[in-house]
């Protein structure tokens, strides 16, 4: 009897490499560790679900800073700078690859850094340290095939903070004991189980697409062929039996009965059992692996009882966030704020949660750990005014006169977020306010040079109305949705007018609309939207034909003067951006 046996490799950890005829580092064996990562991510369901939630919940809802209303314009700035998509992508490798990485793309000068964008950490190999520093990094977008010139690994310079080449390439990575060059991923001890996963999707495929057929063992009787001969039988049997949807018989040529081919099946003992148990102990073993404190939390339901008590489910969900979510989140944070730094800009930078607001413990909390924790400002009740009789107001239709409707022609929106308007000087700027409404001139309240600034009503709590929306909210979220916004002058000057004063306190006729909103439990706020001046197909900027002083740029610290014209300092064209 002749048996060929088929050994089954197994993945070990992956190593660092360093090889005298290249400059890089390579990640495993035969340089492939991070394609081995893709490809358990694309075949096991579990680990799938597993990796894109984690990266969903790293980003959240976007990027926020607690101090947002306080400096609105570098908010903006940051907001130009991260892309909500380049950060999202980042989470993702963050998770998946044990790292991410952000291509820092400076201005012409050097003096200020222009964009951030995402870099597929899979694509990156680092250079060889030198005096325990990473001085650059290479990347090819396919490193099978780098010897090619389209696939050329190209050197990046590492980014520390400091002027260098216009492209730079910033790592962020964790810390890991016995790792230099490359961070394994968090979730190493299930990559095993992620292989079995997926075998048995693909043994149980495969098992119906060939009727389900048994294996089977083929006795040729009639004696020992050479080695040459056995290898072309093998090749005809497979071509007889395998293929996308298999063969179900064999046909046999024989001189004789005595030297017949014989077919015997091999039946696995117990195998639905078997395949039963392996399955579910793949899901338990990748669930540990990825620290998952409750399969409920990614829709398993699981025999343990965890999931069917409301305070259990709500106590794996903190742990979960606070354990896995946040030490993945204040990574990427401390990489922003390291690069919002060197423009200058100083934010308390936070990840807006995509935890529901019920399983949020914010007791012993202030007003701005509160905003981090919930990704809401909450107005304190004796904040507003009191509630006394409901009646019309005829000023409603003044709503409409006042505000304007923006023009997406001429400009772009590269800010909108929830802004405390309770704050005293929420808006930044002091000048006194002008006595007439003039909704299509340049706002003294945040219109500076290529900028704009607007304010736009819309519902911001997630608490749900017990009731229906008052005339005043309702119409404004009419108006909102039909385009139309407000300067900071329009709603102080609704606000002077009495739009809305039946919910005024006792004795008044007029309230702040900033302030109080729609009254007393009213769930609606004031968004703000950052406007950036697009430019024509020259490159030039639009005429702003609406607004005032065009040309005068005051003291904007994101816009230069040269000659009569405004020129973005974030617009300023760069060389050697990675492409």
């Amino acid at each position: 009897m002749n048996l060929r046996i088929v050994n089954l490799a197994v993945e070990k950890a992956p190593k660092a490499v360093e090889n005298n005829s290249r400059d890089w580092v390579m990640y495993g064996k035969d340089d492939a560790y991070f394609e081995y990562l893709i490809d358990r991510y694309n075949g096991s369901a579990v680990n799938n679900a597993i990796i894109s939630s984690v990266g969903d919940q790293i980003y959240g809802e976007g990027l926020d800073a607690t101090d947002s209303g306080k400096k609105p314009l570098d908010y903006a700035k940051m907001r130009s700078i991260f892309k909500p998509n380049e950060l999202r992508r980042a989470c993702g490798d963050l998770k998946l690859l044990g790292q991410c990485a952000f291509n820092v793309i400076w201005n012409k000068g050097r003096t200020q850094i222009l964009k951030v964008k995402h870099l597929p950490m899979q694509n990156l190999r680092p250079e060889k340290a030198i005096d325990g520093e990473i001085k650059g990094w290479y990347y090819s977008d396919n490193w099978s095939e780098y010897r090619k010139e389209k696939y050329r690994p190209q050197r990046i310079e590492t980014f520390d903070g400091s002027r260098g080449e216009a492209s730079q390439v910033m790592v962020v990575k964790p810390y890991a004991a016995g790792y230099f060059y490359f961070s394994p991923v968090d979730y190493s001890g299930a990559l095993q189980w992620a292989e079995i996963d997926e075998e048995i999707g693909t043994y149980h495929l495969e098992n119906i697409q060939n009727g389900f057929a048994p294996a089977m063992m083929i006795n040729f009787n009639n004696g020992q062929p050479t080695e040459d001969e056995q290898n072309d039988i093998e090749r005809r049997v497979g071509q007889k039996l395998q293929g996308t949807k298999g063969k179900k018989w064999l046909i046999s040529f024989n001189d004789d009965s005595s030297q017949a081919t014989t077919i015997e099946s091999l039946p696995i003992s117990e195998a639905s059992e078997q395949y039963k148990f392996l399955s579910e102990e793949a899901t338990k073993k990748i669930l540990i692996g990825h620290k998952v404190t409750s399969p409920i939390l990614f829709g398993i339901k699981d025999s343990t009882g965890l999931g069917n008590n409301a305070e259990e489910i709500k106590t794996a969900s903190q742990l979960w966030d606070n354990t896995v979510i946040k030490p993945k989140q204040n990574l990427v944070l401390e990489a922003v704020n390291e690069i919002l730094a060197v423009n200058g800009i100083i934010l308390d930078t936070y990840f807006k949660t995509l935890q529901p607001i019920e399983f949020i413990d914010t007791e012993g909390l202030n007003k701005e750990e509160t905003e981090k924790e919930t990704g809401v400002e909450m107005a304190k009740e004796d904040d507003r005014p009191f509630l006394h009789d409901d009646h019309g107001d005829d000023l409603l239709d003044f709503l409409e006169l006042v505000g304007e409707e923006n023009d997406d022609d001429e400009w772009e929106l590269i800010s909108e977020e929830e802004v405390d308007t309770t704050k005293d000087g929420f808006h930044q700027f002091a000048n006194p306010l002008r006595s007439d409404a003039h909704p299509n001139d340049k706002s003294k309240y945040g219109d500076t040079g290529l900028y704009k600034v607007r304010y736009v009503y819309s519902k911001t709590s997630r608490k749900m109305s017990k009731g229906s929306s008052r005339k005043f909210c309702s119409r404004m979220i009419e108006l909102a949705q039909s385009g139309i916004e407000y300067r900071y002058e329009d709603v102080k000057q609704m606000s002077d007018k009495g739009v809305n004063s039946e919910f005024a306190p006792k004795g008044r006729s007029t309230y702040d609309l900033f302030k109080y909103k729609g009254g007393v439990n009213c769930y609606h706020g004031w968004m703000r939207r950052i406007y950036f001046r697009k430019k024509d197909k020259k490159g030039k900027f639009l005429p702003n034909e609406g607004l005032e002083n065009d040309k005068k740029v005051g003291n904007n610290p994101y816009v230069k003067q040269k000659g009569q014209e405004a020129t973005a300092m974030i617009d300023t064209p760069n060389k050697g951006r990675l492409k």
